[in-house]
């Protein structure tokens, strides 16, 4: 995003050679708010996040709680008792539920794109700067770990700890989901190794670690944001998939959006008679949570793009 034209006495770029200045992020900044549709999703992204952090207040019943009065016997949504979203067949509400499983599922998606970015962005960088072999090395090792598919490692993870909490289904996500932002970080820095600024810093006496960190990282964490958004739908979507083939988390750990729609389809009744409630309202949480992901990030990708 800056490109470091002029190089001062004290052997330091006024642009490129130092940290980005704030005019390209502010130019990105009023880019996205020219799109109405990145400003919607964000709003109520942020607006989601709050309500997960809050769920403990939100909620109008504990996490595990059963309404004796409407066990076995599942009752749609009403205003009555607070049930929001229903009752299930074990009596326990599911608007708290959903509140508790959308602060869970958010926990382990952000955990998940934060530890890829910090990953992705060592491994990729290291690649994309050393290029040569090893360039060739480290993304061969990207592509072998994004040959095995995640539910064979999520298989295996099972097979060792039999219930997995949120936290061991976010390690797993981890060790597979970091190659997509490794991915990115190379291209970027494979391309600034090129640029102008990067060979002046290197003439300039600069060390390798400080080339790659204070002026190459730098015009790259556009990129790295908008992986690190990718990362979060994808994160989302697989332990929601996860949960719902019981291969991760259960009620016993905790509840999820995932796992709330795979319980769904438990109860001793013929699947046509499963109560629509107990599936719909937490998956149209998750929807609107994946949408507001995916537009979020599409808009910062086109308000850096403009920048």
């Amino acid at each position: 995003m800056t490109d470091g034209a002029e190089i001062g006495a004290d052997g330091e770029s006024d642009e490129g050679l130092g940290p980005p200045s704030r005019g390209p992020w502010r130019r990105a900044a009023r880019n996205y708010l020219r799109r109405p549709v990145g400003v919607v999703a964000l709003v109520i992204l942020l607006a989601l996040v709050a309500v997960a952090l809050e769920a403990g207040r939100i909620a109008r019943y504990p996490v595990n709680f059963v309404d004796l009065a409407h066990i076995n016997q599942a009752s749609g949504p009403t205003l009555t008792g607070g049930h929001f979203f229903g009752t299930d067949y074990l009596g326990r509400d599911l608007f708290s539920q959903t509140m508790y499983g959308l602060r869970t599922s958010l926990f382990i998606a952000l955990m998940v794109a934060a530890s890829a970015a910090v990953i992705g962005v060592l491994v990729g960088g290291a690649a994309g700067y050393l290029g040569g072999w090893g360039d060739a090395i480290l993304m061969r090792g990207v592509d072998v770990i994004v040959a095995v598919p995640v539910m064979v490692v999520t298989l295996v993870a099972f097979s060792y700890f039999s219930i997995l909490t949120p936290t061991d289904i976010g390690l797993v996500l981890i060790l597979y989901m970091w190659t997509t932002v490794a991915r990115v970080v190379r291209a970027s820095y494979a391309s600034l190794r090129e640029r102008e600024f990067v060979e002046a810093a290197h003439a300039l006496g600069a060390s390798p670690l400080r080339v790659a960190v204070r002026h190459m990282l730098p015009n790259s964490l556009g990129v790295v944001l908008v992986a690190a958004t990718a990362v979060i739908g994808q994160a989302l979507v697989l332990e929601a998939t996860i949960d719902f083939f019981s291969l991760g988390t259960t009620q016993q750990s905790g509840p999820t959006l995932g796992n709330l729609v795979a319980d769904a389809t438990k109860y001793n009744v013929p699947i046509n008679q499963v109560p629509w409630w107990s599936y719909t309202c937490p998956s149209l949480v998750l929807v609107l949570l994946l949408l507001c992901v995916n537009f979020v990030g599409d808009s910062v990708d086109q308000a850096l793009a403009g920048t």
